[in-house]
């Protein structure tokens, strides 16, 4: 008890020799000059007490919120009453807010939740091409500490409390992070081409490009044919003059099968596919703590071209590209897949074509045919039977061709309004020449 009546009497005396001026003047003359520079020093001295001294001294209205408590040490020289209550404030761990002249002492986490003080703004945005609720956790990170935002995403709207100073610097974020999205034009075809004898290992693709290597770029390596003239694996190159008169070339012999021609308008970073096949069921038995339930899955199969295109600063398109072409059965209640797929990412420039090849297939069948009863005859059968072997060998390319879709909605629309002004004036003029001949038929050929 004497040590915290000694820690008041030094408060006491502190403040007294820093406010000799103010404790002699009326409490209205001592609001007046409040902003009088103080000097506090006090070390291990409990936060209540602290600012009940400096409220009676200073006679300013100062309240503390429930759970203000604690102890703080202070070395205060030359500074304001404002600065000084937020310094006491500050050095315990909690906020100051002005209400009404007053000053309130309240934990950091309800600083700014009472908005009867017009310390913050509420404002709502809305959220154009992006998802709300991705927005609200990156705007979270740049708010002030009394600034909250709340998502709707139903409605593609954010709802922002902030402090004014920090209103106009979310407005701008939103902005750089809200922006509309590209479209992009992507034309495909996925051809078949079947293989001679001599292309065990696939189309010669070297021969059609040029040997210099320049507009050569992918994946090379994956396999290596017999050969050191034949291509190396999947690849995927720039289609040129070349390719196109060897393509065009193969489908005059009748060698070149095409299995899907998809055109996709896809959004920036927003996956694109198109599917020309069958979705074959199967049935999924699941036993869990007993109880046996039964569902449907299907096995996807067909021609499948799944594209995730995106442009960069300088005007090029990465596009994350998955062809395959599969087939499938179900035996027993087991599905099987027989596919051809591919997964790469590749860069292109907008127009330009590439080819991805070196997705090579064999297929093989066996016959045989005989007289009945006979042929099945050991040894002697084979007199009267025959049997026929059969293979084809084939190579899946796919022909890829993005376009970056620039056309602004503002010039469209200024393009139309134009015309429509256009239109105008000539019916205007036609009109004006069909009044005057029906108020004096030689009026029209008079002004001519």
């Amino acid at each position: 008890m004497n040590r915290d009546r000694l820690k008041l009497a030094l408060l006491a005396f502190g403040l007294l020799l820093a406010s000799q001026v103010l404790a002699a003047e009326s409490p209205a003359k001592a609001a007046a000059k409040s902003g009088t520079p103080i000097s506090l020093a006090f070390r291990d001295a409990s936060i209540q007490e602290v600012f009940d001294m400096l409220s009676r001294q200073e006679k300013v209205n100062i309240l503390l919120a429930k759970g203000v408590t604690g102890t703080v040490s202070v070395n205060l020289y030359d500074v304001t009453l404002a600065q000084a209550i937020r310094a006491i404030a500050d050095a315990a761990g909690y906020a100051v807010e002005q209400r009404n002249g007053s000053y309130v002492i309240v934990e950091r986490k309800e600083a700014g939740l009472d908005t009867t003080n017009g310390n913050t703004q509420v404002r709502s945005f809305k959220v154009q091409y992006s998802d709300p609720k991705q927005v609200t956790e990156i705007l979270t990170k740049y708010l002030s500490r009394y600034g909250k935002v709340t998502p709707l995403a139903e409605r593609k709207i954010i709802v922002v409390e902030e402090l004014p100073e920090f209103m106009g610097r979310i407005e701008r974020l939103l902005k750089e992070i809200d922006v509309q999205p590209l479209q992009i034009m992507i034309e495909a075809k996925i051809l078949e081409i079947t293989l001679d004898t001599d292309e065990t290992f696939g189309v010669d693709w070297s021969k059609l490009f040029s040997a210099d290597g320049v507009n050569r770029f992918g994946t090379n390596g994956l396999a290596r044919g017999t050969a050191a003239s034949l291509p190396t694996g999947f690849f995927f190159n720039l289609v040129n003059k070349n390719v196109e008169l060897f393509l065009t070339a193969l489908s005059d012999k009748g060698r070149v099968h095409i299995l899907s021609t998809p055109k996709l308008l896809a959004l920036e970073n927003q996956e694109a596919s198109t599917k020309i096949g069958d979705n074959i069921g199967y049935k999924v038995t699941t036993t869990i703590n007993n109880v046996t339930s039964e569902s449907v899955q299907f096995l996807e199969t067909g021609v499948i071209l799944k594209v995730i295109p995106s442009v960069d600063e300088h005007g090029r398109i990465l596009m994350k590209i998955h062809p395959e072409v599969s087939s499938g059965s179900i035996s027993a209640g087991i599905p099987s897949k027989k596919t051809t797929e591919v997964t790469t990412q590749l860069l292109a420039e907008d127009g330009q074509s590439i080819l991805i090849g070196g997705l090579i297939q064999n297929s093989a069948s066996y016959r045989r045919t005989g007289v009945p009863v006979l042929s099945d005859i050991p040894v002697v059968g084979r007199a009267f039977s025959s049997s026929e072997k059969k293979g084809t060998n084939t190579e899946t390319i796919v022909l890829i061709t993005p376009h970056i879709l620039r056309e602004p909605p503002q010039a469209a629309a200024s393009d139309v309004a134009s015309k429509i002004d256009a239109t105008e004036q000539i019916f205007l003029k036609q009109s004006i020449q069909l009044e005057d001949s029906l108020e004096w038929p030689g009026a029209a050929s008079a002004k001519r």
